[in-house]
């Protein structure tokens, strides 16, 4: 299950695994784009939908991912075109990160970071943006993520993905838990 914008309560930690991840290549960002994402990270957190997934080692953040909820009409406002017409005219769940440092990848976290963020959501869809020169591209394409548009602008080659998200199960107090 995601977490709520409390999870925030030590930023710092985030801009740091942000900074290590996108410090690689093909992003080659230093400090000065860390700061911008932890500035925009407090931002977001503080919209109504927020949510967070985060993955430790101990007590150090390894990894998260993070989005916010996007009302009927919302795109992208760098795409190249208007949005395919299944993600027109309805909500959307907007992935902006999901950050994994180099020495806890590879043990499936990525995948167990975007399943929990995603799980329960309402929105019919969820929407990041993938660069065309990282590995993540390909991955989410793996998980099934498939095109939905194109950025304009540095940085260059940015491809939009989307996911359908399954309807969550209505709560139903009169009933147990099942067991599988």
């Amino acid at each position: 299950m995601s977490e709520p914008g409390s999870a925030l309560l030590h930023p710092g930690e985030f801009r740091e695994v942000y900074h290590r991840v996108y410090r690689e290549p093909p992003y080659h960002e230093g400090a000065a784009e860390a700061d911008g994402f932890a500035r925009q990270l407090a931002d977001h957190a503080a919209l109504p939908g927020f949510a967070v997934a985060t993955v430790r080692d101990g007590a150090a953040l390894t990894g998260f991912a993070y989005g916010v909820h996007r009302e009927a009409g919302w795109w992208h406002p760098r795409a190249a075109a208007p949005a395919p017409r299944r993600l027109r005219c309805r909500p959307l769940f907007y992935v902006y990160e999901l950050a994994v440092v180099p020495e806890a990848r590879g043990h499936g976290h990525g995948r167990r970071l975007l399943d929990r963020l995603l799980a329960d959501r309402t929105e019919p869809y969820a929407v990041l943006a993938a660069s065309a020169k990282a590995p993540a591209r390909d991955m989410y394409r793996r998980w099934g993520w498939t095109g939905a548009g194109r950025l304009t602008g540095p940085p260059h080659g940015v491809d939009l993905l989307a996911l359908p998200l399954p309807l969550p199960l209505p709560h139903r107090p009169d009933r147990q838990a099942e067991t599988a």
